[in-house]
């Protein structure tokens, strides 16, 4: 079990730990499963790089989100495909795969193309809402960090799919989401941050609102949760990296 852990973890210093406790074998291995996977995951980095990370993973949930986004229209009988649609469909998915492969400044490039070609086109104004802020988290400085979990991309394509999507398979997401923060909560931080994608759109919406009621939903959805993710999130990366 100590060989799941990084070559380059203190493992001799962990096998002496163990020794010393003299703990039957199955108390410690909820620990060492749950601590190799923390290390595995990038438990060791500090606090600023799991921030950089969780920015380059919203970045990324935006992106796949924008591009979905459009989509949604179909059921208005809104004119989806367009010369322009295409291109900056082709932008973002271009931007996204360089997130994956974590090459930052390319990605910033794409994206920042989709967000000209989508503000050009007109189509979805929350397309462009998710480009402009990843475009802004894209332009971050620091070191090269591959976001090559698969969850923020099931996060964002249901997000952006809203209410069509079976409760089923929006509470496995949640659970997921749930059991992964306690390995790693760089994921959650990252929601946190691209659900502010949505204080773009809710500008717009509120405008449109003329009940206290509705203004008052509003702000919870689009200010208050992206808040508590954050909040919560953050909390939980600056214990984790004074561990």
């Amino acid at each position: 079990m100590v060989r799941l852990y990084p070559p380059d973890h203190p493992r001799d210093e962990m096998l002496g730990v163990l020794e010393e406790r003299h703990r039957p074998w199955h108390r410690e291995v909820p620990a060492l499963l749950l601590g190799a996977l923390r290390a595995r995951t990038g438990g060791g980095h500090p606090a600023t790089l799991r921030w950089l990370y969780a920015a380059r993973a919203a970045a990324l949930m935006l992106l796949v989100a924008g591009a979905v986004a459009p989509v949604q229209d179909l059921r208005y009988g809104v004119v989806l495909r367009s010369g322009l649609m295409d291109a900056t469909w082709v932008c973002a998915g271009l931007a996204a795969l360089a997130v994956v492969a974590g090459f930052r400044l390319v990605a910033f490039a794409f994206a920042a193309s989709a967000l000209v070609l989508a503000g050009t086109d007109l189509t979805s104004i929350p397309a462009i809402a998710c480009y402009t802020v990843a475009a802004v988290l894209l332009l971050l400085p620091g070191p090269r960090l591959p976001v090559r979990n698969p969850l923020p991309v099931l996060l964002a394509l249901a997000w952006s799919a809203g209410y069509p999507l079976p409760e089923g398979v929006q509470l496995a997401l949640i659970v997921a989401l749930a059991l992964w923060t306690v390995v790693d909560e760089r994921v959650l931080l990252a929601a946190g941050l691209a659900l502010a994608a949505g204080l773009i759109t809710a500008a717009l919406e509120v405008a449109e609102v003329s009940d206290t009621r509705g203004l008052l939903i509003l702000a919870a959805w689009h200010v208050g949760l992206p808040a508590v993710l954050v909040a919560v999130a953050g909390t939980l990366t600056r214990r984790r990296a004074q561990v």
